[in-house]
């Protein structure tokens, strides 16, 4: 699914980008005003971005390595790659708004990001917190043993 939505963020790009304005919003402030702009080749940043944070997660295989700072039940590969599917996939729906609404706005469509980035902002910080919590009964639990 990450993958998937990884390939519409590329594609998306590369349809939108031949009628796109030399000047592209590439900054909004936090009530969605655009208060930056860069010029149109800017907008593959964002795509090579998600690329990267992708290409990431896909490495991330062994659930004992000591880089890999998750709750100790969630080290086995089953419940892994569950929870990093859980925390990609809202980056991934992310990234795909943003560069959605950006084009958006420098096609004069809309001129604001809408509320969905924090709806998405919201989902990735419930994955992260059900992780923390997750992690601290672990190490409750581990200290009361």
């Amino acid at each position: 699914m990450n993958t998937l939505l990884l390939v519409v963020i590329w594609v998306f790009t590369g349809i939108k980008y031949v009628g796109l304005p030399e000047i592209l919003p590439t900054h909004f402030d936090i009530h969605g005003n655009v208060d930056g702009e860069s010029g149109k080749a800017t907008i593959w940043f964002l795509p090579c971005i998600a690329a990267f944070i992708h290409l990431l997660f896909i490495g991330i295989k062994d659930p004992n390595s000591p880089l890999l700072n998750v709750p100790k039940s969630f080290r086995n590969e089953k419940t892994l790659k569950l929870y990093l599917f859980a925390l990609e996939f809202p980056v991934m729906i992310l990234f795909l708004d943003i560069i959605v609404e950006s084009i958006r706005v420098a096609e004069g469509k809309q001129t604001e990001l809408s509320d969905a980035v924090f709806f998405i902002l919201g989902l990735l910080f419930a994955v992260i917190g059900i992780g923390l919590i997750k992690s601290l009964r672990d190490s409750k639990r581990k200290s009361n043993d």
